[in-house]
Parts: C-alpha cells; structure tokens; sequence
C-alpha cells in the first residue's frame, strides 16, 4: 500500500510540470509582445512559409494550441487567407514535438533536479531585480518556467518509479491500446496542453508503467484532443475562424484514426529505424513520425481543403437599415421619402446611444411627466450594454445611407432634389458626429463614476445632465410641432448656462490638490465633446426642418457664435 506521502509528492509534481507549462507559455507570450506579430505576417505570404511560420512558433511558444488560437485571431482579423492559417496549423503539429524530444533527451538522461533549482534560482532572483517593464524581466521569466517544468518532471519519474514497484504491471498488460487514446484525448482537452499530456505519458513509460503501444495511442490522442481548444476559441467568430478550425479538427482527426489504424506497423517501423534502445525518446520519434505524415499527406491538398470550407458557414450580410434596402434609387420620389426615414431611424439610434452612455432608459427620458433631477437620480449604474457594438451598428448605417444617397445623386438630374439630398447628407454628418463625441466620452464616464472627490462627481452629474438635456430636447424637436426649431434655441439659451456651470465646476477640480492632474485635461476634453454632441444636433435640426430650403443667415450666425463660447 502506497503511502499518502507518495500521492501528494506526484500531484505535486503533476502540478509543477502543468504550472510549468503554462507559466512559460505566458512569459514567451509576454516577451515577444507586438514584434512577434509583425513577424507573423511578413512570414505568411505562402502556404510553405506559413507552414515553417507554424513549426517555428510552436517551437517557440512550447503549445500548439497558441499559434492555432494565433491563427485563428489572425484570420479573423483580416491579416492572413484561409489557406495561409490552415497551413500554420500543419506546422504547429510539426512544432508541438520539440517538446516531446527536450523532455526525452534531457529530462530522462541526466539528474536535472540541480539544473532546475539553479534554472529557478537565477530566474526567480533575475525577475525580482529586473524593471516590471523591461524585456529581461520575462527572460528570467522563461527561465523560471524552465526550471518549474524540469522540478516537477523529476519528481514524476521518480514518483513512476515508485508506482511501478509496487504495482503488478504484467496485469494491465493484455489491456486493448486502443483505450489510451480516450485516455490521452479526455486529459489534452481538460488540461489543455498535448505536451505536457505527452510529458505524462513519456513519464509513465518510463517507469514501465504502461507499454510503448499504449504510449503510442496516448500520442495520438493526445493530439486529436488539441482540438478541443480551437474548436472553442472559433465559437462566435467569423466563418473563416470557424473555418480554420474546422480545418484544424480535419486535420488532427483524419492523421490520429489513420494513424491509430496503422498503430502497430508505425510502432514496427519506430522500433525499425530508430537508433535508441531508449523507449521514450522512439515516443518523441513516434510523435514526430506521425504528425510529419499527416502534413504530407494534406499539405498538397490545401487549397482544395480551403475551397471546400468555403462552402461552410455562409452568413448573411447583417442588415442594419429599416426603409430604404428595398427600395429602387430608380423611384427618385419614393427613394427620398424611404430616405429621410432612415435619417430619422438613425437619429433615434444615437439617441439611444447616448442615453445608454449615462444608464438612462429611453422609455423614461421621454416620458415628459419626469424631471430630468428624477431621471439622473433613479439611474445612477451604466446599463449592460456592448457600447462599442451600438456605435459599430451606428457607424454600418451611416455608411448604408451614405451609400444609397449617393447611387440615388448619380439618377437624379432635377437640381431642387439634388440639393435636398445633399443636405441630407450633410445632416447625416452631424449626426455622425454627434454619436462620435458620445464614443469618445465613453471612457471617461465610467473613468468619473467611479471617481470619491464631491468635485469630480459634480462635474460627472453634470455631463451626465448635459447629454440628458440635449437628447431629450433633440427628441422633442425632432418629433414636435412646426416651431421647434425656436423651442430648440430658447431651450439651448438655458443649456449655454449650464456651460458655465461646468467651468465653475472645472475651477473647483484644479483647485483640489488631491485630484490627479490630468483630470482636468479629461474633462476640459470632456466638455468640449458634450457641447460638439449638442451643436450636432441642434444643426441636423436646421438642415432637416430647411431641407426644402437654405439654411437661413440667423442660423447659421448662431451656429458660429456657439462654437466661439
């Protein structure tokens, strides 16, 4: 009987090995930082490239599933083709075997327990002195990770040791090989990491725990459970990241059932060609073997491979307008009128983006019987909402109207149309500006609610009531009865007040020593965006109510003596 001793001392080593992994993971990932980016895409103009792009990175990183996550956000992002990512993916099963062979060659050959605390001493100290900024401190972050991989690697072959000492090994033995391939698939897909699964294995054959065919299938399926990670990391993405991964579960799948197929001929031609007696180094080879034919025999096949996942996931082009996607700009009347709506569906849009900025529901804002003091009392939270996802929304329909605005120019000859759909445009550009100025606040709203000073929550409740105001007499306006345009610039006349306000406000906020400096830049910066998100408005109103006509010389002197206070 085992002592408890034993099973904690393997655990922890078992967790050392595990730690080891993905600490070292992290610190590479920290120590090649934007550079290692730049290099990817100069390094994937052809699929051979991006496949030694694939082996070099995994080499580097020590995990498969990075560079194919990698490739996955790299794809996504637009920067590499479909093919190119599948071909990083065939390299990376090449690279994830460099593990596999500095375990066998080092790990198992010398007493590497000094080596590791002496890899641990230098690093750890390194890491302490080093500036938390500089690139040597991730270094001897490496270093650390290093020697975490070697202490607990020592540990586990002499935990194995123990095991198989006192374990009856000879009555596994008739146990079906197959059945290790289960085994090395469930572990890679919940530790995410084939090469510290293949570590274990490498540790139990060893220790003559298992035999090589049984190693062997655990290699396999050890590799097909890499999928696992990508497959998750695709979900929710573009279609060419669900392609890519669907090309990564093709390949790992196809090579480990063929390869599990051809178990025991392949483990007969390891033990055939290899020069080592060494059952853990013919693992590394084994591993290396197996994953050098899978990618040649489907590298000649990629762009046929990407062809055909072309043909998976199909997505629709999202629709983002209301009114004019069915209409002909061969209808020049119908056309404007569809037009004119989807300005007006616009301009909802981005009073609901601004309301959401400062965690007012719609509903309530316009609500007349509620006072704005009520409004910003009763929603002091932000809502949880994607803010960057309604602005990109925004931005899609304001481009779409663009658009249409400008096929609908190119079949128009009457003048008098012609300009009213050019101050169409042009109040599409206020409001564009408009929902820009409530993004760029975005920040710095959340920056001021959560901020302790009486100062700087003075001044958050009232950019708060500036952006209240102005939407909700934007709403009134643009849905209200023929003069409200002058309703709009009596009530702007009380909103200049409040800009005074805001002055006195900023004056308190330089004078409390204990406020950081660069909050008064925030909210001098602040200040400006909630009066160009008012003046935005307030001029999409005059270009709206006078689209028939020119904007008249009041208006736009008003404009201008706006901009000047």
């Amino acid at each position: 009987m085992l002592d408890h001793t034993v099973w904690i001392h393997t655990l922890a080593s078992l967790g050392l090995l595990l730690f080891g992994m993905f600490y070292l993971e992290a610190r590479i990932k920290e120590s090649v930082g934007r550079s290692f980016k730049i290099w990817v895409r100069r390094a994937t103009g052809t699929n051979m490239r991006s496949l030694m792009m694939g082996v070099g990175a995994t080499t580097l990183f020590q995990s498969s599933s990075v560079v194919s996550l990698m490739a996955l956000s790299l794809i996504g992002a637009g920067i590499i083709s479909l093919e190119n990512a599948i071909a990083i993916i065939f390299g990376s099963n090449i690279g994830t075997t460099a593990t596999s062979w500095i375990i066998a060659l080092v790990g198992f050959k010398v007493d590497i327990k000094l080596l590791a605390y002496s890899m641990i001493a230098i690093g750890g100290i390194g890491a302490v002195i080093a500036e938390e900024s500089s690139r040597l401190k991730h270094i001897f972050g490496i270093i650390v990770g290093f020697g975490l991989i070697f202490l607990g690697l020592d540990g586990m072959k002499n935990d194995v040791t123990i095991f198989s000492n006192i374990f009856d090994v000879a009555k596994y033995a008739d146990l079906n090989p197959y059945l290790f391939s289960i085994v090395g698939f469930l572990l890679t897909a919940i530790i995410q990491s084939s090469s510290a699964s293949i570590a274990i294995a490498q540790s139990m054959l060893f220790g003559h725990m298992i035999s090589f065919e049984m190693a062997a299938a655990f290699v396999i399926g050890s590799n097909i459970g890499t999928t696992v990670t990508v497959m998750l990391g695709a979900i929710g993405g573009t279609p060419d990241k669900k392609r890519t991964a669907v090309a990564h579960l093709f390949f790992n799948f196809s090579t480990g059932v063929i390869s599990l197929l051809l178990l025991f001929p392949l483990v007969s031609l390891i033990n055939f060609i290899t020069i080592s007696d060494d059952p853990v180094v013919n693992i590394a080879l084994f591993h290396t073997f197996f994953n050098f034919f899978g990618v040649l025999l489907w590298y000649p096949f990629i762009a046929f491979l990407a062809k055909g996942l072309m043909l998976l996931f199909k997505t629709k082009k999202r629709q983002v307008t209301q009114y004019i996607q069915d209409v002909s700009v061969d209808l020049p009347d119908v056309a404007i009128i569809a037009l004119e709506k989807e300005i007006i569906y616009l301009a909802s849009k981005i009073e609901n983006f601004a309301l959401s900025s400062i965690g007012v529901s719609p509903t309530k804002a316009f609500d007349e019987q509620i006072g704005i003091d009520k409004l910003l009392e009763e929603h002091k939270d932000h809502f949880d909402q994607d803010h960057e996802k309604l602005y990109i929304d925004i931005r899609l329909l304001a481009g779409e109207i663009f658009d249409f605005s400008i096929m609908l120019s190119a079949n128009i000859t009457d003048k008098a149309k012609l300009e009213q759909i050019e101050k169409m445009i042009k109040a599409v550009t206020y409001l564009t500006i408009a929902a820009k100025s409530i993004k760029d606040m975005l920040y710095d709203l959340e920056f001021f609610d959560d901020t302790q000073t009486s100062e700087e929550q003075q001044f958050y409740q009232n950019l708060r009531y500036q952006i209240l105001k102005s939407t909700m007499l934007f709403h009134s306006a643009k849905n209200g009865n023929k003069l409200a345009i002058e309703e709009m610039e009596i009530r702007y006349n009380k909103i200049k007040e409040s800009y005074k306000n805001s002055a006195e406000i900023l004056s308190d906020i330089i004078k409390n020593k204990s406020i950081a400096r660069e909050v008064n830049i925030i909210a001098i910066n602040d200040m400006h965006l909630s009066k160009s998100f008012s003046k935005s408005l307030r001029n999409f109103l005059y270009l709206m109510q006078n689209k028939n006509n020119d904007v008249n010389d009041n208006h736009e002197q008003s404009i201008t003596k706006i901009e000047k206070q």
